[in-house]
């Protein structure tokens, strides 16, 4: 049994489902249960926090309330199919800014609509896709209209139950309280914002009349709950699409066989895949479908594997920065006497440890790839890191992927795909002796991914 299942059974009791808020009788557990998991996680096998806190100016602060107005959906926008993302998936093509996980998609029906939610405050622009859209102004509002209200009494009440089951059934004692406050705090938010982002929701669906929305991210509950509830009253269907690993061991991708039926409303009616290896490694009470990763595929298809250099490619997860920092200063210094340099690419969530914590390899000349994933896999010939969708997508492009060997991997999957390495010490030399193998991309990646897309729409239509 790995951590997450030990965790998941708090799900197996009935109690859990009887707290919600008094709007509209929603569960409370839905909002927090993502956050409560990996922080249960991360805290059980000793790692960081991958996500850095931003703290804008006053200046910055302003120019995204700003440029959130410019950007937000005009009010005559309507749409078959609406894809609501996040800004950080967009990558720079030409002269513009391509989101690497819908827009193929949307090329595929041109009246498609991109909303998308922003990446650190700011919007990328412009945009190779004519129709895209910022939904931020809907959380500021709510944000602004609820400032200086108070939840009711009731929800506090409710909350406060609430956290004190949690606390009590949950399979983990936190050491660090300061993640019950935080809990709380989101709980007491959502519960004064979400009659407002719900009625938004609600306005916003029927304006743009689709027939059906795909939500990245839905599984996480959260912040995506208000929308999945106005597009549930509304007889829209939800899907989700692939954004990145499915793994046994992913608290958004995985459930009790046990969970009750109330909370399944919050959640989409199906899920897009890249395949079915991900089918397999996810355990969600959500029809899966398998169409492939159209950006992948069309790369490959486009502009071949390209020629590979001797290049190690160290793939940060974020989750060990210390770690990583040592690492890559000894690896720099083995490998380049090998005649084989060294490349760190941090995860993208974590650019603001570049001038912390990550210092000492920008002082050490060390390349940070910060490039297109695509372009970069072309030409390494290695690669090295954790659990991340980068070592699936490696294979396509021919690399020689070498995985750690440790207990979180372990969780969140097969080892024995890739070149596992107990040590970095290791890893060298398996590169030096040339003792490795080469992965097969296998089941990752469905084929025909445009004719798999247009075949879903027709039969959700």
């Amino acid at each position: 049994m790995n951590t997450l299942d030990k965790l998941l059974e708090i799900e197996n009791d009935g109690e859990l489902y009887h707290y919600t808020f008094s709007y509209r009788n929603t569960l409370m557990y839905p909002f927090i249960r993502f956050i409560l998991l990996r922080n249960a996680i991360i805290e059980i096998h000793g790692i960081t926090d991958p996500y850095d806190a931003l703290r804008p100016g006053l200046l910055q602060g302003m120019m995204y309330i700003f440029k959130s107005f410019w950007y937000q959906i005009p009010k005559r926008t309507q749409s078959d199919i609406v894809f609501f993302g996040f800004d950080q998936s967009n990558i720079p093509q030409g002269n513009g800014w391509f989101n690497r996980l819908t827009e193929s998609f949307a090329n595929e029906c041109a009246s498609s609509v991109l909303i998308e939610r922003s990446g650190k405050l700011d919007y990328k622009r412009p945009r190779t896709y004519p129709k895209v859209f910022a939904r931020d102004m809907v959380y500021i509002s709510a944000t602004l209209k609820t400032k200086w209200r108070s939840a009711t009494p009731k929800d506090i009440q409710q909350i406060d139950s609430f956290l004190q089951y949690l606390k009590k059934h949950l399979k983990h004692e936190f050491k660090n309280s300061a993640i019950w406050d935080t809990i709380r705090n989101r709980l007491v938010c959502f519960a004064k914002e979400l009659p407002f982002i719900f009625e938004s929701d609600i306005n916003l669906l029927k304006r743009l009349s689709p027939k059906i929305i795909f939500l990245e991210c839905a599984c996480y509950g959260g912040k995506c709950i208000p929308l999945i509830m106005a597009a549930k009253e509304l007889n829209i269907p939800v899907g989700e699409y692939q954004h990145g690993l499915l793994s046994l061991a992913h608290p958004a991708y995985n459930y009790s066989a046990q969970l009750s039926d109330s909370y399944k409303y919050y959640m989409p009616d199906f899920f897009m895949s890249y395949g079915a290896y991900w089918t397999k490694n996810s355990r969600i009470p959500v029809k899966m479908t398998e169409i492939g990763n159209p950006y992948l595929s069309d790369t490959i298809s486009m502009h071949g594997q390209g020629i590979k250099k001797e290049q190690l490619l160290y793939i940060s997860t974020a989750f060990k920065p210390e770690q990583s920092v040592k690492e890559i200063l000894w690896l720099n210094r083995k490998l380049t006497e090998r005649g084989c340099s060294v490349i760190f690419r941090i995860h993208p969530s974590e650019t603001l440890r570049l001038k912390t914590v990550y210092q000492p390899i920008v002082d050490a000349g060390i390349p940070i790839d910060t490039q297109p994933l695509y372009d970069t896999l072309k030409h390494v010939k290695y690669l090295f890191g954790d659990y991340s969708t980068v070592l699936f997508e490696a294979t396509m492009f021919d690399c020689i992927i070498f995985l750690r060997d440790a207990p979180l991997n372990r969780e969140n999957m097969d080892i024995s795909q890739f070149n596992a390495c107990q040590s970095v010490e290791e890893l060298v030399e398996s590169i030096s002796s040339k003792n490795y193998k080469k992965t097969e991309s296998n089941n990752f990646w469905a084929e025909r991914w445009r004719d798999n897309y247009h075949q879903l729409i027709a039969r959700v239509r």
